[in-house]
C-alpha cells in the first residue's frame, strides 16, 4: 500500500511541476523548447521525488499507532489503545478506532462471564449434563455426568456409542431427535458402579445459527428405586408377618366358639394359642413402632454414666432362668470399676436383643458370655462382645443379618417367637449412639457380636470442638 501510494505522488507532482516549470520557462522565452522540456522533466522528478518520500513518512507516523493496535488487538490484547490525539489529521479516525477497542473488550469480557458462569453451573450440577451436535458427537459433557459413567477422561468429539455403549440410551436419544420432542426413559448401567439413571433429551430446532444438537440430562436415581424397592419389601413383610398372628387368633377363637361346650380343656388350649399369638402380635408392633421412632430420629437419648458390671449382672439375671432350663451358661467378663458413658436404656435395648437371641438359639449345653473392656484410642469408648459357641451362622448370611424381617432360619424363628426386627433395632440404637457394631461367625464355631460405643461425653467435646472451628473459618472468611 506504501508503493502504490508513494508512487501516485510521485507522478502527480511530477506532472504538475514539469507542467509547471514548462509553462514558467515558456513564458519567460529564455530557452528553447527541447530545453526547456528537459529542465521541466527533471525539476519535476526531484521536486516528486521529496515530496511523495516525505508524505509517505508522515503517513506513516501517523498511521503506525493504529497499525501496531490493530495488529496487539489481533493477537488477542483488547487493552490497547491507539492514543493518537484528536488535533492530528487521523485524531477521530484513532479515537473510533479506541473506543471499538473498548466496546469489543466489553462485550468478550461480558461472554466470558457468563461462559464461566454456565461453566461453574454445570461443575456444581449433580445431574448429567450431556451436548451433542448434529452429527451425533459429543460436543460437551460435564463432571456428574463423567462420575456417574465411571469416564475419567474427557470424550469429546467422539460418536455417543464410542463413549457409552448402550443401546436403549442410543435409542431413546435418536427417538428425541427424531421427533423433535422431549423424551424421557430409564437406563440401566451396569459395571463396576451399577446405576439406574433417568434421561430427558432435548432436541435443538435447526436454524441459519443452530444447526441443530440434542441436549440430554441424566438423574440418578438408583438410591430412589432402592428405596422403593426397600418400601415393598417392608410392606410385603409387614403384612406376611401380620397374617400370621391374626389367621392364627381369628382359627383358634373360632374353633373355641365351638368347643367351649362340648371340650372345655380343648378351649383352653385354644385360648392359649389366641394368647401366644396376640402376645407375638404385640412384639412385633413394638418392635415397628420402636424402629420407627430410631429411624425419624425421634428417639432422644439421655447418655449417663453408670457403672457397666451391676448393670450387666442384672442383664444376664433376667436371662438366667431360661438359659439354666436349657443348660446353658451365662457369662459376664468385665474389666473392674468399668464406667460407661452412655443412654442405659438404649444400650440395655441393644445387649438384651442379643442375649435373648444367643440363649435362644444356641443348642443346650453352650456358653454365652459377654465381655466389655475400655477401648483407649483416639476417641475413648467401651468394647462390648457377645459371644456364643454354639452352631454358628454361614457366611452367605452375614452381610444381610442385620435387615429388617432377615432370619437365617424363618421357621424356627417364628416358632419361638421372633419378629426379625431385633437385629435391626440393634443397629440402629448402635449407630444412634454414634457407635459400630460387627458380627463374626463360622459354621461350627459360635457367633460374636462386637460392639464399640465412644463416649458420649467425649462426642460432645468432638462436635462443640468442629462447632468452634467451623465458627472460626467464617469469621477468618468474613
Amino acid at each position: 500500500m506504501r508503493g502504490r501510494i508513494r508512487v501516485r505522488l510521485l507522478v502527480a507532482t511530477w506532472i504538475l511541476v514539469s507542467s509547471f516549470v514548462y509553462a514558467s520557462l515558456a513564458a519567460l522565452g529564455g530557452r528553447d523548447g527541447a530545453s526547456a522540456v528537459l529542465a521541466a522533466i527533471v525539476a519535476g522528478g526531484i521536486v516528486g521525488f521529496i515530496v511523495s518520500e516525505l508524505s509517505v513518512r508522515w503517513f506513516d507516523e501517523a498511521v503506525r499507532p493504529l497499525t501496531d493496535a490493530a495488529r496487539r488487538m489481533h493477537e488477542g490484547d483488547l487493552t490497547v489503545r491507539a492514543r493518537v490525539e484528536r488535533e492530528q489529521d487521523v485524531g477521530q479516525l484513532g479515537a473510533a478506532f479506541d473506543q471499538l477497542a473498548a466496546s469489543l473488550s466489553q462485550t468478550v469480557g461480558e461472554l466470558r462471564s457468563e461462559r464461566d458462569l454456565v461453566s461453574r453451573i454445570l461443575d456444581g450440577m449433580q445431574e448429567g449434563v450431556l451436548l451433542l451436535d448434529k452429527d451425533g458427537k459429543v460436543a460437551l459433557m460435564n463432571p456428574a455426568l463423567r462420575e456417574m459413567l465411571l469416564l475419567r477422561a474427557d470424550f469429546v468429539g467422539q460418536p455417543l456409542l464410542e463413549v457409552v455403549r448402550h443401546a436403549e440410551l442410543k435409542e431413546l436419544l435418536d427417538r428425541a431427535r427424531t421427533t423433535r420432542k422431549t423424551c424421557s426413559g430409564e437406563v440401566e448401567l451396569g459395571g463396576l458402579k451399577p446405576r439406574r439413571l433417568l434421561v430427558r433429551g432435548t432436541a435443538f430446532t435447526q436454524t441459519r445459527e443452530n444447526a441443530g444438537g440434542l441436549l440430554a440430562v441424566f438423574f440418578d436415581v438408583t438410591d430412589i428405586r432402592r428405596l422403593e424397592s426397600l418400601r415393598r419389601d417392608f410392606v410385603a413383610n409387614v403384612s406376611h408377618e401380620l397374617r400370621t398372628p391374626v389367621t392364627a387368633i381369628l382359627s383358634a377363637a373360632e374353633t373355641m366358639e365351638m368347643a367351649l361346650a362340648r371340650d372345655p380343656e380343648g378351649a383352653k388350649r385354644f385360648l392359649g394359642i389366641i394368647e401366644r399369638n396376640a402376645a407375638r402380635l404385640q412384639r412385633l408392633i413394638e418392635d415397628l413402632l420402636d424402629l420407627s421412632r430410631i429411624e425419624s430420629r425421634e428417639l432422644r437419648l439421655r447418655p449417663e454414666r453408670f457403672a457397666f458390671e451391676p448393670f450387666a449382672t442384672h442383664l444376664l439375671g433376667m436371662f438366667r432362668e431360661r438359659a439354666d432350663k436349657r443348660r446353658i451358661a451365662l457369662r459376664l467378663d468385665a474389666a473392674k470399676g468399668l464406667e460407661v458413658d452412655a443412654d442405659r436404656r438404649a444400650l440395655e435395648q441393644v445387649l438384651t436383643n442379643l442375649v435373648d437371641n444367643a440363649v435362644k438359639y444356641c443348642p443346650e449345653r453352650c456358653s454365652v458370655t459377654l465381655h466389655a473392656e475400655r477401648s483407649d484410642g483416639p476417641v475413648p469408648s467401651v468394647r462390648l462382645r457377645v459371644v456364643d459357641d454354639g452352631t454358628g451362622i454361614e457366611e452367605k448370611h452375614l452381610p444381610r443379618l442385620f435387615e429388617r424381617f432377615y432370619r437365617v432360619d424363618a421357621g424356627r424363628s417364628r416358632e419361638m417367637g421372633g419378629t426379625g426386627l431385633g437385629l435391626s433395632i440393634v443397629k440402629h440404637l448402635v449407630e444412634a449412639m454414634a457407635g459400630t457394631i460387627e458380627v463374626i461367625s463360622a459354621v461350627g464355631k459360635g457367633t460374636t457380636f462386637d460392639m464399640k460405643i465412644p463416649d458420649a461425653s467425649t462426642r460432645g467435646r468432638e462436635k462443640s470442638s468442629s462447632d468452634d472451628v467451623s465458627r472460626d473459618a467464617k469469621e477468618d472468611a468474613a
